[in-house]
């Protein structure tokens, strides 16, 4: 590809000269480890200098589907990077009236996948499936194969969020055949398909099966960086399942390492600092964490990465019930529950709930035996504890399920509701009994 383009400049031809640069450019995407000697040569410079003279030469060029990836990619390099979310909507937009006054139906796919990342990334899930589904039922048969498996692998990721697996693996499913011919593509499609029955097993504490699956995966070569990431994380939280919390941490530094020597996402970087702090937490140290915890909330609200931030002030929360400070914790998470709900994430929905009901609890621990106060508290506890059983349930969250029902029947027990309480302990059996019977 470098004497494509030495080749292309001494010839002067542009058409190539562009191709080849943006080609170049998206392969270094896909592939940051090898773009180091590239870059050292001052083949394309930067990031920013490489999209700068993209734009300039395609728009000079006439070459109206090359300026419109362009601009999506700037789009993308934006988020990445943290940085203003309002530049990146303006390009966004500016690649969509391109699409639209050129009439290029084939970039229009990949224009529909940025949006709904976008929206995504600021947690309005609802807008980012619709952008998603509207790309799969309007643009398929216009855009490249590569698109189009890409956007069908994130919706099936999207609805494994909200539980619905077996609607996951069916949108898996209806990937054409024909284009999972190509190896590249059916190497995508698998790791997918892999990381959504991972994810089911996990939330079904089916730890055995987990590994195993983890094996196959890390057998073969990741196709991209946000494949190999999710693999990473749910591997960090299996660990941290089978209590092997030093092994968590040294597995999570090791991916850290990884990050920041491939300046990878931002998203990605601050997910992994909240799960250093979680680690901590689970470890019985969650004051260790802090500070980890509330820079990462700072750079995700800097780069309003809303979901990232509310699991961020949920963390926070559990430090601040740690140290007695309910208030603050519950005042906190009432504060963001609203729009966190919205993101469509069961898993993170459930926890800032169960983080609310060691808020409430903790609180009527300080009032006074047998009060008004008190008891308006263990009832807000139990509505919270609710609420994070049923967004568990949602997801198949056998560990989240069982200790939402203990913390019940603890409170009902304490109220001297002794038949509820025999009904949540027998419902928490019920439970457990299915769980292993199925394993």
């Amino acid at each position: 590809m470098k004497e494509t383009i030495a080749a292309a400049r001494e010839n002067h031809d542009i058409p190539c000269l562009n191709y080849s640069l943006s080609w170049l450019y998206q392969f270094g995407q896909a592939h940051p480890e090898e773009m180091t000697e590239i870059q050292k040569k001052g083949v394309l410079g930067s990031e920013k200098e490489a999209i700068a003279f993209l734009k300039a030469r395609t728009k000079e060029s006439n070459m109206w589907t090359l300026l419109s990836t362009t601009l999506l990619s700037e789009a993308k390099l934006i988020l990445t990077k943290g940085e203003s979310v309002s530049q990146a909507f303006e390009s966004v937009v500016k690649a969509s009236h391109i699409n639209v006054t050129r009439g290029i139906l084939e970039a229009c796919g990949r224009q529909l996948v940025m949006q709904s990342t976008m929206y995504d990334r600021l947690g309005v899930g609802c807008q980012a499936r619709t952008y998603s589904e509207l790309f799969l039922l309007c643009y398929t048969s216009h855009t490249p194969s590569e698109d189009v498996i890409q956007s069908q692998c994130g919706s099936a990721h999207k609805m494994s969020r909200i539980g619905q697996y077996e609607e996951a693996l069916m949108r898996m499913e209806e990937i054409d055949q024909e284009a999972l011919r190509t190896l590249r593509y059916q190497q995508h499609w698998i790791t997918n398909l892999g990381i959504l029955k991972l994810r089911k097993h996990f939330h079904k504490d089916e730890l055995d099966e987990c590994e195993l699956l983890l094996s196959q995966l890390k057998a073969a070569p990741f196709e991209t960086p946000d494949s190999q990431f999710d693999v990473s994380v749910l591997e960090v939280h299996i660990r941290i399942r089978r209590r092997e919390y030093s092994g968590a941490l040294a597995l999570l530094e090791k991916i850290l390492a990884g990050l920041d020597k491939q300046e990878a996402d931002i998203f990605q970087r601050l997910k992994m600092m909240i799960l250093k702090a979680r680690i901590y937490d689970h470890a019985g140290m969650p004051q260790k964490g802090f500070s980890i915890v509330l820079r990462a909330a700072s750079l995700a609200h800097k780069a309003l990465l809303l979901p990232v931030l509310w699991e961020a002030v949920g963390t926070i929360c559990r430090i601040l019930v740690s140290v007695k400070e309910f208030d603050a914790a519950v005042k906190l998470l009432e504060g963001i529950l609203p729009q966190a709900t919205e993101c469509e994430d069961c898993e993170l929905a459930a926890y800032l709930f169960s983080c609310l009901a060691d808020g409430h609890m903790g609180y009527a621990g300080q009032a006074k035996e047998g009060s008004l106060p008190q008891k308006e508290r263990l009832t807000k506890t139990l509505e919270a504890l609710e609420r994070a059983f049923e967004e568990y349930s949602k997801i198949e969250d056998i560990r989240g399920q069982c200790e939402m029902l203990a913390k019940k029947a603890t409170i009902m027990h304490l109220n001297g509701d002794t038949v509820l309480a025999n009904d949540v302990a027998a419902q928490y059996l019920d439970i457990k009994e299915a769980a292993n019977v199925k394993q």
